[in-house]
């Protein structure tokens, strides 16, 4: 239709998308950064690297999230075994 937006991708699905491509942990500001590079995402708040550090701090709460904190301020994926 016209006039319609394009499809967003979520914040957390682009931070997972930049660690991956990394291929090692990364500071929030970083992910944060390389997040915002990504078309067609975008960052609620007026700090995108503070969103990024509250979705990852509260997604590093969950054992089963899928993302881990390395150290302060520092967050890479989860390894996950496979059945």
């Amino acid at each position: 239709m016209a006039g319609e937006e394009p499809e967003r991708t979520p914040a957390k699905q682009a931070a997972v998308e930049v660690l991956r491509r990394a291929g090692e942990r990364l500071k929030t500001a970083e992910i944060a950064r390389r997040v915002l590079e990504l078309k067609g995402v975008s960052l609620a708040g007026k700090t995108p690297a503070a969103t990024v550090a509250a979705m990852l701090a509260v997604e590093n709460q969950n054992p089963e999230g899928l993302f881990v904190r390395t150290a302060r301020g520092t967050y890479a994926l989860r390894e996950r075994s496979e059945p």
